[in-house]
């Protein structure tokens, strides 16, 4: 038996711009869960997606937590291209009629359905299939490489958690991008691995930040 915990990566930049590095708040949340994680227990394995921020996340976290195993990069644990996603949406059916966080929401939840239905793989540099599959790859070799009674912490982004979480609880797509949506920055999701199994224990664990709430956040 063993622990696999996923860490949504800190607070970015504009999700239409350049969303790829973490904001000083960002840092602030990554350090705040590494120095949380120190009291609690020792890591035996590190892995990261390939993009900034979530190296990032981790090098925040290691920061206040101390010494951590060498990080291992994979790339399959990197995020959807979710400007491609919503422009692909927006190409097909016009922009929003209204500005606003409620509208990009409405607008971020059409664009997700036309994407995960298949029907226009041609718009996407990566269909819905693909990235499924890939980050079910990502999983299986984490869990592959965590010995048993062992813990290891996975730097990510919350479409990549959102599609492990659909995949062991058996979600629609639809429950996936509403999950996707509140996930919170460095938010913990906790997956207990025993044989063949995983188990989802815990979900967007956020207790690292509880006594600062200007750093809960969700972009």
């Amino acid at each position: 038996m063993a622990d696999l915990w996923l860490v949504r990566h800190g607070q970015a930049g504009d999700l239409l711009g350049d969303y790829d590095r973490l904001s000083e708040r960002g840092w602030e949340q990554a350090r705040r869960a590494g120095e949380r994680w120190g009291e609690l227990a020792p890591v035996q394995q590190v892995v990261s997606g390939a993009m900034r921020r979530h190296r990032e996340t981790a090098e925040g976290f290691a920061e206040a937590f101390g010494e951590v195993p060498p990080m291992v990069i994979d790339p399959d644990w990197n995020e959807f291209d979710h400007q491609a996603v919503i422009k692909a949406w927006i190409r097909a059916h016009g922009p929003p009629p209204e500005p606003g966080r409620r509208a990009f929401f409405t607008l971020f939840g059409h664009a997700m359905g036309r994407w995960a239905s298949g029907d226009h793989d041609g718009d996407y540099p990566e269909s819905w299939e693909a990235f499924e599959q890939r980050v079910d790859a990502a999983l299986s070799r984490a869990v592959e490489a965590l010995p048993s009674g062992s813990t290891g912490l996975v730097f990510t982004s919350g479409g990549v958690v959102s599609a492990v979480v659909r995949s062991l609880l058996g979600l629609d797509a639809r429950k996936s991008f509403e999950l996707n949506t509140v996930l919170m920055n460095t938010g913990f999701t906790r997956l207990r691995v025993s044989g063949g199994r995983r188990t989802l224990v815990s979900l967007n664990e956020v207790s690292h930040l509880r006594d600062r709430p200007d750093l809960i956040t969700h972009a």
